[in-house]
Order: C-alpha cells, then structure tokens, then sequence
C-alpha cells in the first residue's frame, strides 16, 4: 500500500475547503463602488450573489459530489465521492483504483475514519470533529467560500490584481502569525477564482495556488466543476462530474459495524 500512501500524501499537501454552511448576513452593495470604497463584506455580498444568493444555499439540506483527480499526465489517480447532510452527516470515500480506498464519516454524533494497516487489512478508528472537517474541507471547496465571512475581521481588501487570467479583487486573510491567504474574486462575474497560499518547506517557502473553473448550473445555483491545484510548477486537477442537492439516501451515513463496536467499548 505505498502506493496508496503515497498518493494520499500529494491529495493532502495539494488539497486545503460539508454541505454548504449558511453564511452570517451581508450587506448588499449598489451595482457599482468606487475601488476606494470596495470592503471585504460587498466583495463576499457579490460573490454569494453571483452563485445563487445566501437563501439558496442555506436552504440545501444535502450535497453529494463525485469526481477525478488527474496527475499532470492527465492519469486519473484518485476517485472523490463525498456526501454531506444536515445535522453534520458525511461520507466520503476516496479510491486509488486497483490499490483501495480510505473513507471517512460521521453520523452527526460519532466521527470515524477507515485507513489500511501494512498488511493491507483495514482500520477504524474514531477521530473528532476538527479531523473529519479537514478531511471534508480538502475535497468541498465551496466550504471553504461560504466559510469566509467568518474571516471578516482578520481580512482585508487588497486591491485589483490579475489571477488566473482575469482581473480580480484580492483579499487578504491574516488570521494568525503565519503567512496570509490571499482569495480572489473576478470583478466581472463577482465569482470566487480561487485562493493563493505560501507554504513554508525545507527548501524554502512555495506558492500554492488553487483555481475555480469550469462553472455550471446545480439547480438554483452556478456552481465551479474544476479544481486546479499549482504547486512548484506541477498542477493536479479535479473534474467534478456529478454535483447534486437534496437527493441524498440518509441511510449511507449509517456507521459501520467496526465503528459502533468501537465507540460502544468500555
């Protein structure tokens, strides 16, 4: 199973953003600002307006999504399923093809996570809520967007740049003492384009850029269906090629055997 660790491990380091999480309300900008007077809070306000508004997606009681993700080459690597429901529901399952799958979920109650053992043989363990969200978050990247107004003090409106061959409003999000994240929103559509991160390695800090494209109608909402990672000059895709809402079967988020046996031991 290297392999297979291996492949989870540029998954992992590539990736960073569960249903869709209501976002707090935003005051709504006129149809034009000034670029003096542009704040976080009217670049966000547009950006959830320009996908579908704050009342559509609050009101999405599940979410599932399927996709590949490809090596530069263009080989896919690894198949993404994951499904989120109200009252903090997931699964999600990640498969490497011929080599296995890892999975995790919760039922809103107990957080599990499925792995290997090096003899190939699987193992539950049970893991907490922070955990599971990470895990999510690397796989939904509209949780990461409709999270960002909880930034709204440690982020600021940095200027028009080019990103992504577009020009872009910048915020930057200075959250702790580490390096900022910088998001991008396109000034023409108001979309979210993506986000930009330094990351600290041995060799010096490395730029890690993430690209939203490839958008698309999910009913009520338009919604990005490619996920480009770049980092070092390599880039990874993700295609999304089925997104849905609110059709979700409630009885896959049913733990399995292993993990009750687990969470019901002394």
């Amino acid at each position: 199973m290297k392999r297979v660790t291996l492949l989870l491990a540029l998954f992992t380091s590539l990736c960073g953003a569960s249903r869709p999480t209501p976002v707090d309300p935003l005051p709504m900008p006129p149809e034009s600002v000034e670029p003096q007077k542009i704040t976080p809070e009217i670049v966000l306000a547009n950006a959830i307006q320009a996908i579908g508004g704050r009342r559509e997606i609050e009101a999405i009681d599940s979410f599932q999504l399927h996709g590949l993700m490809h090596e530069p080459n263009n080989q896919p690597i690894i198949e993404i399923e994951l499904a989120t429901s109200k009252g903090g529901k997931v699964l999600g399952v990640l498969s490497f093809g011929n080599l296995g799958k890892t999975s995790f979920g919760s039922d809103g109650t107990t957080a599990w996570e499925q792995s290997f053992e090096p003899d190939q043989s699987p193992i539950f363990k049970i893991i907490d809520q922070e955990t599971l969200s990470q895990k999510v978050e690397q796989i939904n990247w509209l949780e990461w967007f409709t999270m960002l107004p909880k930034k709204l003090e440690s982020m600021s409106f940095d200027g028009i740049t080019q990103f992504d061959g577009e020009d872009c409003y910048k915020l930057k999000i200075q959250d702790d003492a580490s390096n900022p994240e910088l998001a991008f929103f396109s000034v023409t559509t108001h979309r979210p384009k993506g986000r930009r991160t330094v990351e600290s390695t041995p060799n010096g800090d490395t730029v890690v850029d993430v690209y939203f494209r490839d958008w698309k109608h999910v009913d009520k909402l338009l919604l990005f269906h490619t996920v480009i990672f770049s980092r070092d000059e390599k880039q990874v895709r993700i295609n999304i090629d089925l997104i849905e809402v609110d059709s979700v079967d409630e009885s896959i988020f049913e733990l399995p055997q292993q993990v009750k046996k687990l969470r019901d031991q002394p």
